[in-house]
């Protein structure tokens, strides 16, 4: 459904003002019922900090994006694909407030990767999987999920990589469409909860927060590539620098023998942030590999898999080169 320029605008102004606010409302909720994220060996801050912030964030999206895009009514795939999106921000928000365990979690991943289908289920992916797509989408769905929670550690990190993918979908999509209507209250939204969670933060998404934007990043590709505009790999190609951490981290660990499940903080990101770098240069020096994965997908709207290869090999030595300069230069900083 297209939308009106002067609408698009009021989207992304509606979701950084509601954001901004409905935050503010989460942050003096969280400190009167205790709902906060006290500092562990695992941690990467060292104050105890209000959590949950991210169901502002998601409570602002959904406004804005209603109001800018539905004027007539959302269709019967947005309704399934917001119902994943709530379905995820709920047991996030239980779990913030107390624990849910991780199999009760997992089947609701599951699920709001089921309730993507009816808009993902014709978006073609880099290989011929035939039948085989519904589970590959289920499970990019999932690992959406996770990946976005498990870099989200530091102050400001994935707000940041929200804006940035949200103006890429922005730019990359057809000017006053859907996708470009979804990307910019995407984009207000998160814009809005930076404004409290920049170095020092005052609040952190919690997993209500971090989950639910998971699963808005796959959707967020797939109506992008449902356009017909970009191909799979470009529409992700701003992603590729938490994924490829979240990767190699778990590739590492597990080489090492570690229980996969267990708390850690033995991401590049994590062990940046606690050298003398911090948080905010670190999530600065993230964001601008993923801008520079997302110009290239601009410039290369149809790539394949071949950029990808190199997009990988790039981000991957720019990876190795900071963990070389962080072995020798600060080695006494480290877990």
């Amino acid at each position: 459904m297209a939308v009106e320029e002067p609408v698009v605008i009021l989207t992304f102004a509606l979701g950084v003002a509601l954001s901004a606010a409905f935050v503010g409302l989460v942050l003096w909720y969280a400190r009167h019922r205790g709902v906060i994220a006290h500092p562990t060996e695992r941690s990467s801050h060292v104050v105890p900090t209000p959590t949950g912030g991210g169901l502002g964030l998601i409570v602002a999206f959904g406004i804005a994006v209603w109001i800018g895009t539905g004027a007539a009514g959302p269709s019967d795939d947005a309704s399934l694909a917001a119902l994943g999106v709530f379905l995820v921000a709920a047991v996030g928000w239980l779990d913030d407030h107390g624990g849910v365990p991780a199999r009760q979690r997992l089947v609701v991943h599951t699920i709001a990767g089921l309730c993507l289908l009816s808009i993902v289920g014709d978006v073609s992916l880099p290989l011929p999987l035939g039948p085989l797509a519904i589970v590959a989408w289920v499970f990019w769905t999932v690992s959406a999920i996770n990946v976005v929670n498990f870099l989200d550690g530091i102050d400001g990190l994935i707000a940041t990589q929200g804006i940035l993918f949200a103006g890429f979908c922005a730019l990359a999509a057809t000017p006053s469409g859907e996708a470009q209507g979804f990307a910019l209250a995407l984009l207000g939204a998160c814009v809005g909860f930076l404004l409290w969670n920049w170095s020092p933060a005052r609040i952190f998404l919690g997993d209500v927060g971090s989950g639910a934007l998971g699963v808005l990043f796959v959707l967020g590709g797939a109506l992008l590539v449902a356009e017909g505009r970009v191909s799979f790999v470009a529409a992700f190609a701003p992603l590729i620098p938490i994924f490829l951490d979240a990767a190699v981290t778990l590739a590492r660990r597990a080489r090492s023998g570690e229980r996969l499940g267990e708390p850690h903080r033995s991401h590049l990101y994590q062990r940046l942030a606690n050298s003398p770098i911090g948080h905010a240069r670190v999530t600065i020096a993230y964001g601008i590999v993923s801008v520079g994965t997302g110009v290239s997908a601009l410039l290369v709207p149809n790539a394949g898999l071949p950029v990808l290869a190199a997009l990988l090999i790039i981000v991957a030595a720019i990876g190795s080169w900071a963990e070389r300069r962080l072995a020798t230069s600060s080695p006494a900083v480290l877990p």
